[in-house]
């Protein structure tokens, strides 16, 4: 028996995706059983494929972790939870369950084609954040500013001075730039990671257990990258994943952030829409018109993205654009990676977000390229964002758009000219798997 996922890729149930080495895995159970029992050898999983599919409590991430014989440690960061859960990797033929707690590590080897003997570890210490002042209650206040087209926060890292630091709705972890080494802000670095996005990908020294503190709320099991060179004038970027499994609302507005851990009565005066996750980061729908033609798909909230939008090759090539939409010039993007991206920029006639239309958006068609790790779709940059106020609920995978002050202020935009400024310049910043305790491993993203 087979079902489709999501993407409609054919899939046989779990049950049958056992049986195939049903014999072999009791025997490696009892095995791994009698070992745990004795102290020796942890548990094993069989596999014939490197990538491997990741069900995290109740998040399955599909060809999410990548097996790697070369490491002599590889290490799974688990999703961020105060609470006990299931972790269960899932190969081509066989499975394994954890039941972890927070703040603990869970060893096992994946025996990958009968022959390599790949050493893995779960580790959950990366948590959620606590209040400095344990007599707070209710939701949180975080004070934002949009600073070089992006969103900030201001939050200190290993008990440095105020940090201007990117708050990242395109970025799965944290990030530190070497300005922040002046505020005094160091990482004891144990580690890499490849570090994969908008411009290729680039390996990074990683610092696996930092301290992490923001307008009275503190992460303290947190990991960064270690950016070498200054992309920014911000000293670095913390990702959405600091605040996985709440509500938050984004007031541009007031100028605030709050988070939540239900969602607000207020949500019931704005525009809500479905926001799936689209590898690690999430995504709204966008529908982009010209005359009759309206053309639409998922497309990443990026608030470190500066612009209007920026719409992939892949996604431009097979809705035929730009079609009849005017072209207003040339931009080039840049991020992660060491590349370039070259853009076309072309005026959308009406732009809809949440079932609200703006008129005449400016938006980035990226040029064929080589090397570009863009997401499917393109991203949702904060020059249409910031139109909205928003409130974006991680624990159940719907955003919340409401037309704020901002909404009717018309686009810059212009009509000639050789090259527009970089555009969405952090976008895609850390589609990675990061490690968090001990040795840390580098993590490879599965090839799309």
């Amino acid at each position: 028996m087979r079902w489709r996922d999501a993407a409609g890729r054919s899939r046989r149930p779990l049950l049958h995706r056992c049986a195939g080495g049903l014999c072999v895995r009791l025997l490696a159970l009892c095995l791994a059983n009698a070992a745990i029992a004795a102290g020796a050898e942890p548990p094993v999983l069989l596999a014939n494929s490197a990538a491997v599919d990741v069900r995290d409590g109740d998040r399955f991430q599909e060809g999410v972790w990548v097996v790697d014989p070369a490491l002599a440690l590889d290490v799974y960061a688990a999703l961020r939870s105060s609470a006990a859960k299931r972790v269960t990797f899932i190969s081509d033929v066989d499975s394994l369950s954890f039941d972890v707690e927070p703040g603990r590590t869970y060893d096992f080897t994946v025996l990958l084609g009968g022959r390599d003997s790949c050493r893995t570890r779960i580790s959950t210490m990366m948590q959620a954040y606590v209040r400095v002042d344990p007599r707070a209650s209710g939701p949180d206040t975080i004070p934002i500013s949009i600073r070089n087209g992006k969103l900030n926060v201001i939050g200190a890292i290993n008990g440095s001075g105020p940090l201007n630091l990117i708050f990242d709705t395109g970025a799965e972890a944290c990030a530190l730039y070497p300005s922040a080494h002046g505020e005094g802000a160091e990482l004891r670095l144990d580690g890499t990671t490849l570090n994969s996005g908008t411009g290729g990908a680039t390996e990074r020294r990683t610092a696996s257990d930092n301290r992490l503190a923001i307008a009275g709320l503190r992460w303290d099991h947190e990991p960064f990258i270690a950016v070498e060179r200054q992309a920014d004038p911000a000293d670095g970027i913390v990702g959405w994943q600091l605040f996985l499994g709440k509500v938050v609302e984004l007031d541009y507005d007031r100028m605030i952030m709050i988070v939540h851990d239900d969602l607000p009565a207020k949500a019931a005066g704005y525009a809500r829409t479905a926001m799936p996750y689209v590898g690690p980061l999430t995504a709204v729908e966008v529908v982009l018109v010209a005359g009759e033609k309206r053309e639409g798909g998922l497309f990443i909230l990026d608030t470190a993205g500066t612009g209007a939008m920026n719409v992939n090759q892949a996604f431009s090539a097979a809705h035929d654009l730009p079609g009849a939409m005017r072209v207003l010039g040339k931009s080039a993007s840049r991020g992660v990676g060491s590349a370039v991206i070259r853009n076309e920029v072309v005026l959308v006639p009406e732009l809809v977000v949440a079932g609200f239309s703006l008129p005449d958006v400016p938006v980035h068609l990226e040029l064929p390229s080589a090397g570009n790790q863009a997401p499917p779709g393109g991203v949702l940059c904060m020059e249409v964002l910031a139109r909205f106020d928003t409130i974006l609920d991680y624990r159940h995978g719907q955003a919340y758009f409401r037309p704020n002050a901002r909404f009717g202020d018309p686009f810059a935009r212009r009509s000639g000219g050789p090259t527009w400024p970089a555009v969405a310049g952090i976008a895609g910043f850390v589609v990675v798997s990061i490690v968090v305790v001990g040795v840390i491993g580098r993590r490879r993203r599965r090839p799309d």
